[in-house]
């Protein structure tokens, strides 16, 4: 019984990775296309919207709604049982908090996916400023913004660290087609870890001024490089690491180690 547990959360993650990779891939595309082009760029809302548009939308849409619903409950149950061994430690705590946010964000997504697929294709809107004024309704919700904010930088940190000192292959099955992938995995980390950012300094800012405009999701954070200077180079940059990130998200779908094999489990890695 435990063993068929096991399994059933192991496809639960590898789904879920499946599914992030497909939408950050049609993120990445519509960045880099709109970088070239001209046009606007498009957050998760839009690339799922974007997908409804296209032959069997519905049908693929679904399927990344099941994705990403999987990806959610693989993210709160590894917190609540710990399967990877992070213990209670603060360190260990902080890294289960932010997989509760994650699969919080997941199934935020999926809700987002059936209710375009119930209602067809519909113009993105900012949704970090929508749930930002939600939020700030409640007691002490300007700092709760705030705090998702923070916690968005923290990951963004994360994320360069995992890209600098490779730490990413600590989960992964070292193969011939892992290393040929590796500077795609460090370059889709980082880019992400940039995009976060600006996505977590925009959020915090927003609860410190308790004005909900002022949040950003992922679409209006590739926006607002395409405002600066160089902006559509920098969009462009963006974009490939987009891109990039999906590769990465592709490589956990399909190395990423078995639930049952632990850290300790795995053979030192070379750097």
């Amino acid at each position: 019984m435990h063993e068929n547990k096991n399994a059933m959360l192991e496809s639960a993650m590898r789904a879920g990775y499946g599914a992030r990779g497909f939408v950050y891939l049609i993120i990445g595309v519509l960045a880099v296309f709109a970088a070239v082009n001209g046009g606007e760029a498009e957050g998760s809302t839009g690339a799922l919207n974007y997908l409804s548009r296209q032959p069997f939308g519905v049908a693929l849409v679904g399927a990344v709604a099941l994705g990403f619903l999987a990806f959610a409950l693989w993210r709160f149950t590894d917190a609540a049982l710990d399967l990877e061994n992070e213990g209670d430690h603060p360190r260990g705590a902080g890294s289960r908090m932010t997989k509760v946010f994650s699969g919080a964000a997941h199934l935020f997504l999926a809700a987002t996916a059936v209710t375009i697929m119930v209602r067809g294709a519909k113009a993105e809107s900012n949704s970090a400023a929508n749930w930002s004024a939600a939020v700030m309704g409640a007691p002490f919700g300007r700092w709760a913004v705030a705090l998702a904010g923070i916690i968005a930088i923290g990951v963004g940190l994360y994320f360069f660290f995992k890209s600098g000192a490779r730490t990413y292959r600590d989960d992964l099955r070292e193969t011939k087609m892992t290393q040929r992938l590796a500077p795609f995995v460090r370059f889709g980390l980082a880019a992400h870890g940039f995009v976060l950012l600006i996505i977590g300094g925009m959020v915090t800012y927003a609860g410190w001024t308790t004005n909900p405009n002022h949040a950003v999701g992922l679409g209006e954070a590739l926006a607002l490089l395409e405002t600066q200077p160089f902006g559509r180079t920098l969009l462009g940059l963006a974009g490939a690491g987009m891109v990039a990130f999906a590769v990465y998200c592709f490589v956990l779908a399909v190395y990423r180690v078995p639930l049952t094999i632990t850290r300790s489990d795995l053979p030192a890695q070379g750097s």
